[in-house]
């Protein structure tokens, strides 16, 4: 998550993209509100205790980036710490599209 909010908002909502996170598995609510102060998070974050939204896009690993495109279609789905530029790379290619 730290990843993403290194990215630049400005860019991102010129381009349209919306960035949510998630937060969920081994964690409490408090846990993730703490997480998002600490890091200094800007973009909306929820926490799903039952695991719902890991469930609907079969998401298995912590933390994962789904890609959703503007039709909203499921664009890439990547699982793992990823930096900067992997996640960049793929929000310019669905801002291009």
């Amino acid at each position: 998550m730290p990843a993403v909010a290194a990215l630049d908002r400005e860019k991102l909502d010129d381009a349209g993209i919306d960035v949510i996170g998630v937060s969920q598995f081994n964690t409490t609510e408090a846990a993730t509100v703490e997480f998002v102060e600490r890091n200094e998070l800007t973009f909306p974050n929820v926490y799903d205790a039952e695991a719902k939204l890991a469930t609907a896009y079969g998401i298995r690993g912590v933390p994962s980036y789904v890609f959703i495109d503007k039709q909203g279609r499921i664009a890439h789905v990547s699982a793992g710490a990823r930096g900067v530029a992997l996640i960049a790379n793929w929000l310019d290619q669905l801002s291009t599209e």
